[in-house]
């Protein structure tokens, strides 16, 4: 389990990638937006591993909980600026698909 410094350092590593995320999405750079997905997800395996967090109190506590609030904020400003592309990639999906039975059905008949 992973101590109280440990801890906050490991929300603090947290925030900052999920500040490159916002970031990159800001930029629109979907590349750089998947690296720092993966190095979000290797440090929540890293705390999993480790057994988790301990429970803070006072100070510490008031910190992680201000930690976890912007981390909170990142996410959902980086959602609305990706969750646009998401949809447009669903409809461009849909699209291609549906050209494909269209060109399917014209060459059978």
């Amino acid at each position: 389990m992973l101590n109280s410094e440990q801890t906050l350092c490991a929300f603090e590593n947290i925030l900052s990638i999920t500040q490159q995320m916002l970031q990159s999405a800001k930029l629109s750079n979907s590349n750089n937006l998947h690296t720092f997905e993966l190095k979000l997800l290797e440090q929540t395996e890293c705390i999993k591993k480790a057994g988790g967090v301990v429970n803070l109190s006072g100070d510490d506590r008031f910190k992680k909980v201000e930690l976890l609030q912007q981390i909170l904020a990142n996410d959902r400003d980086t959602r609305c600026i990706t969750e646009p592309w998401l949809n447009d990639v669903h409809d461009y999906i849909h699209n291609v698909k549906l050209q494909s039975r269209i060109d399917m059905s014209s060459t059978q008949k």
